[in-house]
């Protein structure tokens, strides 16, 4: 078990996600929780707090396409202990915020941000002078846990401080005591630590080889 996330915090965010993307909720099964997301790529997911003997059972009993498991462990360690038919799709990393209350929100000249809740939802947007989008984020909270979740600048708006300016805003729709969470790529890792998120695990993704 990870010392950094509880199975509390873990499943907190999993729903939090869930509302914040519109799928269903998690449930526990096989010593997890799964998802069942119901895309064209992706039938459902099972998410472990570690990997774990209820992981390698999954991963042993599994043997369908589209079905994603996800452990918040080392790529190494989730890869020693399952068949060899499963490969990584990706590595994240589970990265965390303490409760705290967000500064005031500047743009760039020429930006203008929209901040608006749905259904439980935030959502951020960020448009330049022509109106075209240049940054965007959603969030949405669950048992204590703020998920911010697809926080994206699009390539011609980077470096102009947007995706901070998205994840402020989204900061000010939760309350001061509000533990906030997130799944970051390596590069989203860089940007979030020099705003005081810490990473509390690895978030391994693997999917069965394809023929």
């Amino acid at each position: 078990m990870t010392a950094d996330l509880t199975p509390q915090q873990l499943e907190a965010w999993l729903s939090a996600r869930s509302i914040a993307r519109g799928v269903p909720a998690p449930v526990r099964d096989r010593g997890g929780w799964r998802v069942d997301t119901g895309s064209a790529a992706e039938l459902c997911r099972y998410v472990f707090l570690e990997g774990g003997a209820a992981f390698r059972a999954a991963a042993d009993a599994i043997d369908s396409p589209r079905v994603f498991l996800k452990a918040c462990a080392p790529a190494a360690d989730v890869l020693a202990i399952v068949p060899s038919r499963w490969t990584v799709q990706s590595v994240a990393w589970m990265m965390v915020q303490d409760p705290h209350c967000d500064d005031p929100v500047s743009l760039p000249e020429g930006y203008a941000l929209d901040l608006t809740t749905q259904r439980n939802v935030s959502s951020a947007v960020i448009t330049d002078a022509a109106g075209t989008l240049a940054a965007s984020g959603y969030g949405a909270m669950a048992g204590g846990v703020f998920c911010y979740d697809r926080i994206v600048t699009q390539p011609d708006h980077r470096r102009r401080g947007l995706g901070r300016a998205i994840m402020g805003a989204l900061g000010q729709r939760q309350a001061p005591e509000t533990l906030r969470m997130l799944a970051a790529t390596d590069a989203g890792r860089a940007l979030y630590e020099t705003m005081g998120w810490r990473v509390v695990a690895p978030y391994t993704t693997i999917e069965l080889l394809r023929a």
